[in-house]
């Protein structure tokens, strides 16, 4: 793409950072916008530590919170040891990955198990495709993770980004899903001939995972390449690079693509855990064991995007903007530096309301989909008449996209106290025991 382009693209996503919230805090296009303390929850269930493959997991147990806590801080230690161990035999014998290698693909196993992860993206860099395709092979045949990682693998720099979403990295495409699924379901195709889903977290090829896409599968034909007509990207915390590489990527590998959103969240304040001895630490270390979801929440006030998650004084979650940008496609593939109105808009869902345009570009795309499903039946000789009824609409309410994001704040915010509470718990053991026995 045109240098002049790219930067403008750069520019208008700096602009949308900088028009919507105050300018100390980073902007999207920040380098240092992807770090520990500004990214959002640990991948794995509060609850669960993640598990390889022929070692035990942690059976149900009537003892004290207390026991348990240790019980589990053991098997994530143990686990997570016993993984790179089996990854240390994986690569014995594979000619396949070089030393150099070895070392990438275990700090990317270190990033996909820490049970006390608070960041969501993370960049490895040296990674030759061979070597990829076979760390890819260890995760799917050795390792059962309670949230799967995905995968964004770029051959001409060599570059691996793993994602492990937050609930507010989903939330903005959850209510899109389900208007989607809706409008698929409303047009009567006979679904014994065509195949049309509306999938998350699946792969589009080998090397890139979009967070939604609709594919069409004809059938009849088990040779047929399965058509990904759209497909929809969210941003929380990463870079905008990473954003515009995979888009770039995704295009390159699918011209024929008709539909691509973006969302963006922006934080109101980057994330930051409790200071170790700050008055907020005292008080939630009080309690004996981990609040539940249900108390932890409940301090807080009524949910809404302009009310942060506060709880004992600290913000455990906040958000200042939520934008959407849409393109569709022309006679030519999607140009993600185009300006032009016809194929483009983009527009803030909150703190202001400019999304009429983002509405009207969604549908577009939706009904140019809607036209390639209906191309495919007629290339399967199916009856088509029935398919252009007028009352089939596409229509998503800004409302229900509102819902999500908020019930998404509150799901993060105590995924933030999770992971800070099992780490200051075991901070403040290790501390007692220093001085106990000292």
């Amino acid at each position: 793409m045109p240098t002049a382009s790219k930067d403008a693209l750069f520019t208008s996503l700096d602009n949308v950072a900088i028009n919507a919230k105050p300018r100390s805090s980073a902007s999207f296009n920040d380098e240092n916008n992807t770090r520990p303390e500004h990214k959002p929850h640990e991948a794995f269930d509060s609850d669960s530590v993640p598990v390889v493959k022929g070692v035990p997991a942690a059976q149900p147990t009537t003892k004290s919170p207390q026991a348990v806590e240790k019980k589990r801080s053991l098997i994530e230690t143990d686990q997570l040891d016993y993984l790179l161990d089996s990854f240390h035999q994986f690569v014995a014998g594979n000619p396949e990955i070089t030393p150099s290698a070895q070392r990438i693909c275990q700090q990317v196993l270190h990033f996909i198990a820490k049970p006390d992860r608070q960041h969501e993206c993370e960049k490895f860099c040296g990674i030759w495709q061979v070597e990829y395709e076979e760390l890819v092979r260890f995760i799917d045949e050795s390792c059962n993770f309670s949230l799967k990682p995905r995968l964004t693998y770029f051959d001409d720099d060599s570059t691996l980004i793993v994602e492990m979403p937050s609930a507010v990295h989903e939330a903005p495409l959850v209510a899109l899903h389900t208007a989607l699924t809706c409008f698929l379901e409303n047009i009567p195709f006979d679904r014994q001939t065509i195949n049309a889903n509306v999938l998350s977290n699946i792969e589009a090829s080998d090397s890139l995972v979009p967070d939604m896409q609709i594919s069409l599968q004809n059938m009849r034909d088990a040779g047929a390449k399965v058509i990904v007509p759209g497909m929809a990207e969210t941003v929380f915390s990463q870079h905008s690079n990473t954003l515009i590489n995979k888009l770039e990527d995704a295009i390159i590998k699918n011209p024929s693509l008709l539909l691509v959103i973006t969302a963006v969240v922006f934080e109101n304040t980057p994330y930051r855990s409790p200071k170790r001895g700050s008055d907020t630490g005292h008080l939630l270390l009080r309690d004996p064991s981990k609040q539940s979801a249900k108390n932890f929440i409940s301090e807080t006030g009524p949910p809404a995007l302009n009310a942060p998650v506060v709880v004992e004084n600290h913000t455990w979650c906040s958000i200042s903007s939520v934008w959407f940008k849409v393109w569709v496609r022309g006679n030519d593939p999607i140009d993600i530096y185009s300006d032009d109105p016809n194929l483009v808009a983009d527009g803030f869902l909150y703190p202001q309301d400019t999304m009429a345009p983002v509405l009207v570009m969604m549908e577009k795309g939706v009904n140019a989909i809607m036209e390639r499903l209906i191309s495919l039946c007629k290339e399967i000789d199916d009856d088509d008449d029935a398919l252009r009824n007028p009352t089939i609409v596409f229509r998503v309410r800004k409302e229900d996209i509102t819902t999500k994001i908020v019930g998404a704040m509150h799901e993060t915010a105590y995924r933030h106290y999770s992971a800070w509470y099992k780490k200051a718990l075991k901070a403040a053991k290790c501390f007692y025991m220093a001085h106990t026995f000292c």
